[in-house]
């Protein structure tokens, strides 16, 4: 089974798009250690994405890739000029998030003390990645904000082709690329696609890290 089409995310496919990243970013170890309760992690992975889509969808900038007509990975890109999402702003819109959802309400007050615990290391891993940020997206510089692909379709190579496709546009207009992850594992992946990591950050003991990576444009 392989990749039968790679373009631009329809309107209309939101709400299967939101669905693939949900399931997609479920399993990320940060994720799963801040919220273990799979239904509350659920529910702010929904809300997250689909507040991502959104904007994404507006700037035509969310590419889709279909097995048998049939979407199974999702990837959102930030263009040049748009200013990145900054840690306070993460943190206060999954606060709205959290005190909105009625399954929040008895896992809030751990969640608030783990947050409290480890505010110091919150504190100077927001402040590092403010600086890496800013050093991985000067310039025309594009931003990966979320891919995905849908667990029952990981190891098809759909992640590789959605991000040939706009690394590929990339080249072309001399742009580069930057991009962040928690999750140890995608640092070697992105590596192979001509990532390198600007800043690696420790965070609290929940957080595997942070790293901030960037990709110049390639002839080749």
């Amino acid at each position: 089974m392989g990749v039968t089409a790679v373009r631009v995310l329809q309107p209309s496919e939101a709400g299967a798009a939101t669905d693939v990243l949900t399931r997609g970013f479920d399993q990320e170890p940060a994720k799963v250690a801040l919220l273990p309760e799979p239904e509350l992690r659920q529910a702010v992975l929904r809300m997250s994405a689909h507040n991502r889509l959104y904007d994404a969808l507006r700037r035509g900038t969310a590419h889709a890739a279909l097995v048998d007509n049939r979407l199974a990975a999702v990837a959102v890109w930030v263009p040049p000029g748009v200013p990145a999402v900054s840690v306070r702003g993460v943190v206060q819109a999954a606060g709205r998030l959290l005190s909105g959802l009625a399954v929040a309400r008895s896992a809030l007050p751990r969640i608030v003390s783990v947050l409290r615990a480890d505010v110091r290391s919150l504190v100077a891993l927001a402040r590092g990645r403010s600086h890496a940020v800013s050093r991985a997206s000067k310039g025309q510089t594009w931003n990966l904000a979320l891919i995905a692909s849908a667990p029952d379709h990981r190891g098809q190579g759909l992640a590789r082709a959605l991000l040939d496709r706009q690394l590929g546009r990339c080249d072309e207009d001399l742009a580069a690329v930057w991009l962040e992850t928690t999750d140890p594992v995608n640092v070697a992946i992105y590596e192979r696609f001509g990532f390198v990591t600007v800043a690696h950050m420790e965070g609290p003991a929940w957080l595997p890290g942070l790293w901030v990576m960037h990709r110049d444009p390639t002839d080749a």
